[in-house]
Order: structure tokens, then C-alpha cells, then sequence
């Protein structure tokens, strides 16, 4: 499951809560044939703020109000003797925010994809599409981030036994 994400209100603005937990989805693992899963990952949101120097602090994030910056960090390790291959990490982009342009980042080797169907298809960035324009012309729209739903990391190495890989991208809240 992904990050469980509630609403509610407290003084006439919405807040909210965000429960960042063990997520149990979102991966394809292809050869592994152990019973006991090799794959522990976990995912961890934190508001990012600044403080009187101005550097960028992150703290965990358990209420978060309009125009904050969420960071959700994934990480997976191989806790198996074989390494894992064909491995995807999923990462959802909440529905109470908008994903921020260009803020996904991993030191591993992968291919980055965006879905803005709720996770259905991936493609590359910049996502394009055609378009009437008002005077009916089809013309070539480009899908700002801010309308994503998800992002993909398609790894293009192993993750070996006892090796750890992190993920990360940013969100704001609406």
C-alpha cells in the first residue's frame, strides 16, 4: 500500500495527515524464488522547511498544511543472497498534492517515467499529447508536472545482496 493520506479540518483550513509507512506495493521483483522476500522497502515522507541559515531541513511529516513541500523518500535493500533484477519502485503522488517538476532523484541507475493516469501507463518526460486548440487545430500540449500521479524508476542494474538503493521525489501540498 502506499502512504495512507487523510483530510480534515482544523480552524478553516484543510490539513494534512500523512502516515508514511512500510509499502508492501508498487514493485515488480522478477528471479527470486525464495519464500521469504529478499525486497524490504520502506517509504518516508518529511515536510521540508529552512531554518534561520537557510538550509533546507527535513522533518517528518505528520501534518502538513496548503503550499508546503513534502519530500517522499523510498528505500530498498536487498536483504537476499541473489541479486534482484528487473527491479521497479513506485512512488505515488498524493491527490491533496502536486508533484514538483524535475525533483526526482536516485544515485542509482534507472530510467525515470511518469504516469498521470493514476498509475495505468508510464511514459517519458515531458509528457505530450495532442490537443484542439480553439480553432480546432490539433496542436502539441505538454502535460505540466503538476498533473502526475505517479512516478517510476525502472532500474537498470541488479540490486545486489545487502545493497541499498534510495528514491526520492518532492510534492506540494494544494
Amino acid at each position: 500500500m502506499f502512504p495512507k493520506i487523510h483530510l480534515f479540518k482544523k480552524r478553516d483550513y484543510a490539513y494534512l495527515l500523512v502516515a508514511a509507512s512500510v509499502i508492501a506495493g508498487g514493485i515488480a521483483i522478477a528471479n527470486t524464488q525464495t519464500t521469504k522476500a529478499p525486497l524490504q522497502n520502506t517509504m518516508t515522507a518529511y515536510v521540508v522547511s529552512t531554518d534561520q541559515a537557510g538550509k533546507e531541513v527535513l522533518q517528518p511529516a505528520t501534518e502538513v498544511e496548503p503550499g508546503q513541500t513534502v519530500e517522499y523518500q523510498l528505500t530498498y535493500e536487498n536483504k537476499g543472497a541473489n541479486p534482484l533484477k528487473d527491479l521497479i519502485v513506485t512512488g505515488p503522488v498524493p491527490r491533496v498534492t502536486s508533484y514538483i517538476g524535475k525533483s526526482a532523484f536516485t544515485q542509482a541507475k534507472a530510467a525515470l517515467q511518469v504516469s498521470i493516469d493514476g498509475g495505468k501507463t508510464f511514459e517519458t518526460e515531458p509528457v505530450k499529447r495532442l490537443v484542439k486548440d480553439a480553432s480546432g487545430k490539433k496542436v502539441e500540449k505538454i502535460i505540466p508536472p503538476s498533473a502526475y500521479t505517479h512516478l517510476r524508476w525502472t532500474m537498470k542494474e541488479p540490486l545486489n545482496a545487502g545493497q541499498v538503493q534510495n528514491f526520492a521525489y518532492r510534492s506540494v501540498v494544494k
